[in-house]
């Protein structure tokens, strides 16, 4: 049941603001705004931290909380963003081999399962690792994804918007959605200087987004973060002792978070 406490429906705000901005991406891919489509799929994901900082602060999480996150979050990080895809490239269809057409839709169709998957999983079997991600976040993901395109479209880069090499990003970012590499989370410092660069970090990701300026910037820091996961990984499995079986340790890598 919702908590009678008026506190709850902070949090919960922002999460219905999430999917209604992601129900519009949709709506501006269908019509063709598909850079517009792109940069409320990004705004999207301010609304996203700010529902789970609100929670947080107020200390006003809830079972129906993590539930109606996870709708929002389906929509506006796994829907929008392959709708965005797909809608710009069926644009093209008529003038692309059927491979071509093929790879695309198989590509978002895979990527919309496996956030499915990702984001039923962190439902039923969240992660008590307080440091790290295991695999991607749907919220990461949709807005790379997101980035990618309006970079690529705003500035005319037909090599990038080569249809098998999008379709070939959007299934690499499914997978990585499920592997469980280590991406460090975004926690608050314990000293004040690191806590005023973190407020003004965020605040400077708000106003790139709200003025529609520098998404190369944002998406080589998003691409820098995976990065980081991959080395973290990587470091890590160097270290997992082995039984004696001969085998790795298989509580290395926990459940899954969002």
């Amino acid at each position: 049941m919702i908590k009678k406490s008026s506190k709850v429906l902070i949090p919960n705000i922002f999460t219905g603001l999430n999917m209604l901005i992601g129900l519009t991406s949709i709506f501006y891919a269908i019509k063709g705004n598909y850079i517009d489509a792109g940069w409320l799929i990004l705004l999207s994901t301010v609304m996203d931290k700010l529902d789970g900082t609100a929670a947080r602060f107020l200390n006003a999480s809830s079972v129906f909380g993590v539930e109606f996150d996870s709708f929002s979050d389906f929509v506006s990080f796994a829907l929008a963003p392959s709708i965005l895809v797909f809608s710009y490239f069926n644009s093209f269809f008529g003038n692309v081999p059927e491979t071509s057409d093929f790879y695309v839709v198989a590509a978002c169709a895979v990527y919309v399962v496996f956030s499915a998957i990702r984001l039923a999983k962190y439902n039923t079997t969240q992660s008590d690792d307080k440091d790290y991600f295991y695999g991607l976040t749907t919220t990461m993901s949709g807005g790379l994804i997101a980035l990618y395109m309006i970079f690529a479209i705003e500035n005319g880069f037909s090599w990038l918007l080569d249809i098998n090499l999008v379709a070939g990003m959007v299934m690499a970012q499914g997978i990585l959605l499920l592997v469980p590499f280590k991406y460090p989370k975004l926690k608050k410092p314990a000293n004040k200087n690191g806590q005023i660069i973190l407020f003004m970090s965020f605040f400077m990701y708000i106003a790139l987004i709200l003025t529609r300026k520098l998404p190369w910037v944002i998406y080589l820091i998003g691409v820098l973060y995976v990065i980081i996961g991959f080395f973290k990984t990587k470091k890590a499995l160097s270290l997992v002792p082995i039984n004696e079986d001969g085998e790795d340790d298989e509580d290395y890598f926990p459940n899954t978070d969002k």
